[in-house]
């Protein structure tokens, strides 16, 4: 047996899901795993988990004002790559 974590994008796909369902072809799980730090990605450990926090609260940080700047400035660069 295998595990698969899925988000929805619409409707349509949780219908398709009940109907493999309703064949015996998947189990649909309606309580997450509370051990899941986040969906992408595989599991990690708590001692992982833990220096991963320590890492970011000693992390430098920047005003809201700069990382909106910074923002608008990346938006400006992603939208000239498109066009």
């Amino acid at each position: 047996m295998e595990i698969l974590t899925i988000e929805f994008k619409g409707d349509e796909a949780l219908k398709e899901l009940h109907n493999l369902e309703q064949k015996d072809l998947i189990r649909i799980v309606r309580e997450p795993d509370s051990n899941l730090y986040s969906l992408p990605g595989g599991p990690i450990s708590n001692d992982d988990f833990t220096n991963w926090i320590e890492y970011v609260d000693n992390s430098p940080t920047i005003s809201l004002i700069e990382a909106k700047q910074r923002w608008e400035d990346q938006k400006r660069i992603l939208k000239k790559s498109i066009l």
